[in-house]
């Protein structure tokens, strides 16, 4: 349950933080313009719209800085939270009916994800065919478990689930230059809006494909997945769980850049270094974080920065507040972080490359764990060096560098106090980390309201 309220508090500050940037908006404008009765709430907003809409919205605003947890196989809370959240404000539901809900969410999604191709291959490319499919079948089933179908009827949600669940397109991403625009590797706002879609309907009586996940022809091949274990699924369930190997990301930024953010965030803090003292940046890392997608330099709109490593190596530089700030116009636009981001060069590292052949080929890992890197920076006429091994929060196992709740408390307060005053911002956080007290999870909304509102 704890670890449940840590991923709550997440993702909440993450959409708090992302109204004003441009993905977060649009999401807003078209829920807002899409009419209807007024059911659940918009983060960050203070306004009501049809509870499929608010989790459109919510799981846009979660998703639009890359802020957000990682459960393997990689991408689920974005997804998958906000349908249970839409769908427990509008049902007037517990906190205890939201945690359960939640947690089922992310299990259901993380066991089909995982009994599928992996993401990643240990030549360090791409599986021929992967995306974010999967988390449907979370989507539909966290808001399911808050209308307390039955089981034929979950049955029903799940099979609807595995047909309205988007087609794979993380490898477009990834292997086009700007590729997925501001939908990114998978569209957040439209897999939760599905997930209601499955929930409602079944509760209604809609009859899903209840084998979706069998046969030759069934969810695996839909989605081009060239192997399915459904032992992955069933086995130890209920007595061991996934969400337990959330991380968290430190940085507003993709994952595998995580480590270099860290190891040169080190350097600047160590030395003192200011960045009009730097002459060059020079980053050795995965090789995975050389594909096209990572090699695009045009910073469009927020969404361009997370997957730029010299802008955000830039930004760090300058030492703005670890938040959606990183992504503003206003710092995007700041001459001196251009002019550093002209200063850093990049190439692969091998020895993050046998790390990956170590974990997935020798110890059969399901996710890597270690992500080693190297930066050098020069100035002052000398170079600083930092390697690093494991990223700051990204990190399931190793207990050093998990992220404590005092760091998620910190990040959420970073992200969220443009939105909210501080006196909501601490009976927020005590909400939720005490969520499971609350009769009605109204409660919590009441002071998710924006400052002047």
């Amino acid at each position: 349950m704890h670890e449940t309220k840590r991923i709550l508090l997440d993702v909440i500050g993450c959409a708090l933080g992302s109204k004003d940037l441009e993905k977060g908006k649009l999401a807003v404008e078209f829920a807002l313009s899409s009419g209807g009765h007024r059911e659940a709430t918009i983060l960050g907003i203070g306004e009501k719209v049809p509870t499929a809409l608010a989790a459109f919205a919510n799981a846009e605003l979660i998703h639009a800085t890359d802020h957000c947890p990682i459960l393997p196989p990689a991408h689920v809370s974005p997804f998958v939270t906000s349908p249970a959240l839409a769908m427990a404000e509008s049902r007037k539901a517990s906190g205890k009916s939201l945690i359960v809900a939640l947690a089922l969410a992310h299990e259901v999604a993380s066991r089909v994800g995982l009994s599928l191709d992996s993401m990643r291959v240990a030549t360090g490319g791409i599986a021929p065919s992967w995306g974010l499919s999967f988390d449907e079948f979370g989507a539909a089933a966290g808001a399911a478990k808050i209308l307390n179908l039955s089981e034929e009827s979950m049955i029903d949600a799940l099979g609807l689930a595995g047909y309205l669940a988007p087609v794979p397109s993380h490898n477009k991403f990834l292997s086009t230059p700007g590729g997925g625009g501001m939908a990114k590797y998978g569209p957040a706002g439209w897999t939760a809006q599905g997930g209601v879609t499955a929930a409602v309907l079944a509760s209604m009586g809609y009859q899903g494909d209840r084998s979706v996940l069998d046969g030759p022809s069934g969810f695996p091949a839909m989605v081009g997945s060239q192997q399915f274990n459904s032992n992955k699924i069933v086995d130890t369930l209920g007595a061991e769980w996934n969400i337990l190997r959330v991380m968290y990301k430190r940085w507003p930024s993709a994952g595998n850049f995580q480590a270099p953010l860290g190891a040169l965030s080190k350097l600047i803090e160590e030395h003192r270094l200011q960045p009009e003292e730097i002459e060059a940046i020079h980053v050795e890392n995965e090789t995975f974080a050389m594909l096209p997608r990572f090699q695009f330099d045009q910073l469009r709109h927020n969404v361009d920065t997370q997957t730029n490593l010299a802008y955000l190596l830039a930004v760090a530089a300058h030492r703005v507040q670890i938040s959606s700030a990183w992504q503003s116009q206003e710092t995007r636009n700041n001459p001196s972080v251009r002019e550093l981001m002209q200063k850093v060069t990049i190439e692969a590292y091998p020895r993050a490359e046998e790390m990956r052949h170590q974990e997935l080929v020798v110890e059969r890992r399901e996710y890597i764990e270690r992500r080693p890197c190297r930066v050098q920076i020069r100035a002052r006429g000398t170079q600083f060096t930092q390697s690093a091994e494991y990223a700051y929060w990204l990190a399931s196992e190793n207990e050093e560098y998990r992220a404590s709740d005092e760091d998620l408390v910190e990040k959420f307060r970073a992200n969220a106090e443009e939105a909210l005053p501080p006196a909501k911002l601490d009976t927020a956080i005590d909400k939720i980390m005490h969520i499971e007290e609350l009769p009605d999870v109204d409660a919590l909304f009441h002071e998710l309201i924006p400052a002047g509102d």
